[in-house]
């Protein structure tokens, strides 16, 4: 490496470290300010409420996001961490009032209450982020949130758009109990199918045993290897496919012999699955009467 271009990539690693030792350093000062507080957004927010913090670009016409979730103005969000960057600083936000949104199971209408967080990216300048200027950036962060200490002191604000969960119905706690005895009869129904199913097909194969001594030997060693076969989550067993487990025989056996290592196997993994199912079965809940 030249003189001049070791000298330019040291200076460069030198202003590097720098910056990253000054923005680590703000960003425990901001950190250790907002951290753990609760805000009013004075911006509309997006959100995809599915367990990411979803990008929001502050720009001069208000927020850009490709999140599908918007949350308007006054919205009262939880400040979980500050980041720092080289011309912005980034707000993890927690909104602190789930989604809740309805959804069909069989007859019965649901309702899911959805946990929803943003990441709120404010530009400050380079400038503010490079002489570590507290107070010009939390001007910055104030435009577009009111910060508070307290979630009482948030809720109490004029600020607070007051939203709140749609209320759910008044028979919904019963609705629930009813939805939990038609799913677990339906999985029961579910498990019953199966097991048949399993038991059906290995009843198939014993009716059509051949006593050729090919035939058996093959049988027998593909029982063996079937028998190692461990599936039992029920939820696998309920749509598990023979054909995923199958091993084709050796090609240099006997055509007969293929034959029975093909039964053997099936065989097997039929009565394994429906002896598994067994356990599939659940209770059936008591509706409570008034």
């Amino acid at each position: 490496m030249k003189p001049t271009t070791r000298y330019l990539a040291i200076t460069f690693l030198m202003m590097f470290f720098a910056f990253a030792a000054s923005a680590s350093d703000l960003g425990d000062r901001l950190n250790r300010e907002l951290a753990g507080g609760w805000g009013v957004l004075e911006v509309e927010i997006y959100s995809g409420c599915a367990g990411t913090y979803s990008d929001n670009t502050v720009g001069s016409v208000g927020v850009s996001s490709k999140a599908g979730n918007r949350f308007s103005e006054g919205e009262l969000v939880k400040i979980d961490k500050v980041k720092v960057k080289r011309q912005r600083v980034d707000l993890l936000l927690t909104i602190a009032v789930p989604l809740r949104r309805a959804r069909m199971d069989g007859p019965f209408e649901l309702y899911d209450d959805f946990e929803c967080q943003a990441q709120l990216i404010v530009p400050v300048g380079r400038e503010p982020v490079k002489t570590a200027d507290t107070e010009a950036i939390l001007v910055h962060i104030r435009e577009n949130l009111t910060v508070f200490r307290s979630l009482a002191e948030a809720q109490e604000s004029d600020a607070w758009n007051g939203r709140e969960p749609e209320p759910l119905p008044t028979d919904y706690d019963t609705t629930l109990q009813r939805h939990a005895v038609w799913k677990a009869q339906q999985t029961n129904a579910a498990v019953r199918v199966a097991t048949e199913r399993a038991l059906e097909a290995a009843a198939d194969i014993a009716e059509d045993l051949s006593d050729d001594t090919d035939y058996l030997a093959g049988f027998a060693e593909g029982a063996e290897k079937m028998s190692s076969f461990a599936v039992d989550e029920c939820s696998s067993l309920l749509s598990i496919s023979y054909s995923v487990y199958h091993k084709n025989p050796p090609k240099d056996r006997p055509s007969r012999w293929r034959s029975g290592y093909d039964d053997g196997q099936e065989l097997v993994f039929n009565v394994l699955v429906a002896d598994r199912l067994r356990t599939c079965q659940v209770p059936v809940p008591v509706v409570d009467t008034p």
